[in-house]
């Protein structure tokens, strides 16, 4: 299994808009963050769990040249805003394209983006829209997953696993159901947007981070969806054994 992290930055990227740094240096490149989304390789199959702004521009840097399914974690606007471009994406591959997303989701983005639920012409490669259970395991592509829901602001968002590996973004409180499909991993993936800063935003930080890792004991906690208040080397710098800050184009295997 291969893991590309192609965005690890919050909401509203860093630099923000206006070449805004906020508490970011300018002078570390890894404060330099897309919005959140990962690619996953797994057993020839290629995944890819959310498709915000820079999706185009995250999928050629990272030279990816097919896709077999897209996760959609949740509808909110950084994580969905380039899904548009998965239909012109089915044409130019020549096949269709599994789209995963929770009934709560999938609700969300028949309102958003209603006119991607039918093909372009009759007999166009299309997307196939699936899915998630709101908790247990699905089949993609030939491959199981499991997946379980976490609380964020006044919705929820879908957390994903394939055997040791997990992917837990947007968050803000962890369910029980979520603790135990967590078990037995070794490494976590994790948002971890306010940092060393806690807020109540809908949104975790490292001690709220560390409560989790500290019932669930993996080997490997990488931090992602992180803020304009949350610099590289600060945060890395006051991490624990085992904890590390991602990067867009981190690659994990």
């Amino acid at each position: 299994m291969k893991v590309i992290v192609l965005g690890c930055g919050s909401a509203y990227g860093s630099p923000m808009i206006f070449n805004n740094w906020r508490n970011l240096s300018p002078n570390q490149p890894k404060n330099i963050r897309n919005r959140a989304s990962i690619y996953m390789e797994i057993e020839g199959k290629k995944i890819i769990v959310d498709t915000g702004p820079e999706f185009r521009l995250q999928v050629n840097q990272n030279g990816i040249t097919d896709l077999d399914a897209v996760f959609i974690t949740h509808g909110h606007y950084d994580h969905i805003a380039s899904l548009p471009e998965l239909s012109r994406a089915c044409t130019l591959l020549n096949h269709p394209i599994e789209i995963w997303s929770s009934q709560e989701t999938q609700t969300e983005l028949k309102q958003v983006f209603g006119f991607l639920f039918k093909p372009e012409t009759e007999n166009s490669p299309s997307l196939l829209w699936r899915t998630l259970p709101d908790c247990g395991n699905f089949e993609s592509c030939g491959i199981t997953f499991e997946t379980f829901q976490v609380k964020h602001h006044h919705l929820h968002c879908s957390a994903f696993r394939y055997k040791d590996f997990a992917y837990v973004t947007d968050w803000e409180q962890m369910p029980e159901k979520g603790i135990n499909k967590l078990q037995g991993i070794s490494t976590l993936l994790i948002e971890c947007n306010n940092g060393l800063y806690p807020e109540k935003n809908g949104h975790s930080d490292i001690e709220n981070v560390k409560a989790v890792a500290a019932k669930i004991k993996p080997q490997r906690v990488i931090l992602t969806h992180l803020s304009a208040r949350v610099d590289y080397d600060e945060l890395t710098q006051a991490l624990p054994q085992g904890y590390e800050v991602a990067y867009d184009g981190m690659e994990i295997k």
